[in-house]
């Protein structure tokens, strides 16, 4: 059974090569270079097109935007007596387990 589709598919592969062969024959040298030339100047030119655009968008979209308003950080006004007290709070809690430590 593996035999005959293997030698299907060899067949088959066989007769899609003559078959392309056929359509697309082999171009000349001259054709070739005419082939690559035209295919390069419109990939140029689609770059050189998507190159300007895009430049000229960037700068359309800067001038309808307004400038950014830049502002000074004001600082944060702490309260002194609620910072002391939690500092207490965590001294007292690392006084405590140190004593704890200490006395086991």
């Amino acid at each position: 059974m593996k035999s005959k589709i293997i030698e299907f598919q060899v067949k088959a592969r066989h007769k899609i090569e003559r078959r392309l062969k056929r359509l697309c024959g082999k171009p000349s040298p001259a054709k070739r270079l005419m082939a690559v030339l035209f295919i390069g100047v419109t990939l140029a030119a689609a770059n050189v097109y998507f190159l300007v655009s895009s430049i000229y968008s960037i700068g359309k979209n800067d001038a309808e935007k307004e400038l950014i308003k830049v502002q000074h950080i004001e600082t944060l006004e702490l309260r002194r007596d609620t910072i002391k007290n939690v500092e207490l709070k965590i001294k007292n809690q690392d006084d405590g387990q140190q004593s704890n430590d200490g006395r086991e």
